[in-house]
């Protein structure tokens, strides 16, 4: 053997060996398990067989892949759900059907955080009396776009997790998982008196724990004392003792005091039917009790903002790597709308927080922030979607972004940082320019985002 292709082996072992690692430290498998993928075993609820017939097939649908899923989402294994998650999706759409078809036949309502292709499937499985209902499933299941059989799948399993029941966490599960449960937990508070609080997601960016358990105390104190809170998007009263839920959003404002400009914080109180809780830039909740007929003041008024026609500029999208300050490098994918918000910078910031985002120290001072329930979908090697639990796709591209092979490498890991800026950011910027215009939003808190899965097939 010559010392070229002597020197070529050595290359390839170690290459070998690094993607051995790589995949060990996404999966918390030893290299033997790592290798021949039989990384960790869950136990999920027995699901035998599916006879197809019921669905106007002619085959069977294995379950076991779909069994272990559930074990995985139980125990909260966040790779292993990403892998199993990936085979199922991948496979026959009559196991979807038969998991989602099974639960959402008997549930009354789809549930107020499903997404939208969830509803649109409960209107179908839940018509259970009619005749045809099963092939009725299974070809609202096949007539699904990728994405969208990807929520409806994040939302079943959901469910059968929760019927399923909660194991303790796997020790072999990523370390980001409790800091999600932990984040959820901290958006919810049960009072006494039976009714739950559901805190907007990223209200903890603008009040305290103790800020947020004195609003539940607010409310249950009104209540007794004959003044309750009132809804800000239907303006009647909200009978805290009697309703099962309670949503508790706030909005962000910037009042003159003495000729100084002081940033308050206000909480909203709505019913979980006039809108979904959230944080809302002041002119916006007044633009939109102004287009519920309710009552706003002279000095909040807002114009009517004219609908400008033509297309719209095309978003930005930045692929990267970056280090992480515990060591490593993870793929970096960065993401600018085309157009400012509406509202302003304001506007920006409330909408992202709302939707989980959380504020991203590029210094390297403090480890990225994870976003649970969120993954960037691919499709050899191409972005296709950023993905939400309950929500469906957030971000689409018809085809795919193709992707560097730095980043595709690092992506292996099956996580990336993912962030958001606002418009005018950053552009087209590159190199050091880019770097900076970056770590400038960073510094005013405009950059937004954190870690989040990767799924799909990256070659």
């Amino acid at each position: 053997m010559s010392k070229i292709e002597k020197k070529n082996r050595r290359r390839k072992s170690h290459a070998e060996r690094e993607r051995i690692k790589a995949k060990k430290a996404a999966s918390g498998a030893s290299y033997t398990s790592a290798q021949s993928g039989t990384a960790h075993r869950h136990q999920g609820p027995e699901i035998g067989p599916v006879d197809g017939s019921g669905f106007g097939a002619d085959r069977q649908a294995d379950m076991q892949t779909a069994s272990a899923l559930i074990g995985a989402c139980v125990e909260k294994c966040r790779p292993c759900q990403a892998s199993l998650a990936d085979k199922v999706l991948a496979g026959d759409r009559l196991v979807v059907a038969s998991l989602a078809g099974t639960v959402y036949s008997l549930l009354p309502s789809p549930g107020a955080l499903c997404s939208p292709a969830t509803r649109r499937f409960h209107a179908v499985a839940h018509d259970t009396g009619r005749p045809g209902y099963g092939p009725a499933v299974l070809a609202a299941v096949e007539e699904l776009s990728q994405e969208d059989l990807e929520a409806l799948l994040e939302d079943t399993l959901d469910l059968w997790a929760a019927a399923a029941g909660t194991a303790p966490a796997s020790g072999a599960g990523a370390p980001d998982q409790e800091a999600g449960e932990e984040e959820r937990d901290t958006h919810r508070y049960a009072a006494a008196s039976g009714t739950a609080y559901l805190m907007s997601a990223g209200i903890d960016q603008l009040l305290s724990v103790e800020e947020m358990k004195g609003l539940v105390e607010h409310a249950e104190r009104s209540a007794v004392s004959g003044d309750p809170v009132v809804c800000f998007l239907c303006d009647e009263p909200i009978d805290v003792t009697a309703e099962p839920e309670v949503h508790v959003g706030v909005s962000t404002r910037t009042l003159a005091v003495d000729g100084r400009e002081l940033d308050t914080v206000q909480p909203v109180w709505t019913h979980p039917g006039c809108g979904r809780t959230r944080i809302w830039p002041w002119p916006e909740l007044m633009a939109e009790r102004q287009r519920r007929g309710l009552y706003v003041g002279p000095e909040d008024r807002q114009p009517v903002k004219p609908t400008v026609p033509g297309p719209r500029n095309a978003d930005y999208t930045h692929f990267s790597v970056a280090r992480q300050p515990g060591g490593g490098m993870v793929p970096l994918v960065l993401v600018e709308p085309g157009e400012p918000d509406e509202y302003g910078i304001e506007g920006y910031l409330a909408a992202r927080l709302s939707e989980g985002f959380k504020p991203v120290d590029l210094s390297g001072g403090q480890p990225f922030p994870v976003l649970d329930g969120w993954h960037l979908r691919c499709e050899r090697g191409r972005l296709v979607s950023v993905m939400r639990a309950g929500g469906g796709a957030w971000y689409r591209q018809e085809g795919g972004y193709a992707t560097p092979g730095n980043w595709r490498q690092a992506a292996r890991q099956r996580k990336a940082l993912f962030l958001v800026v606002p418009a005018g950011t950053v552009g087209d910027r590159q190199g050091n320019d880019w770097l900076a215009a970056v770590s400038r939003a960073a510094e005013a808190g405009h950059v937004l985002g954190g870690l989040v899965a990767v799924r799909g097939t990256l070659s």
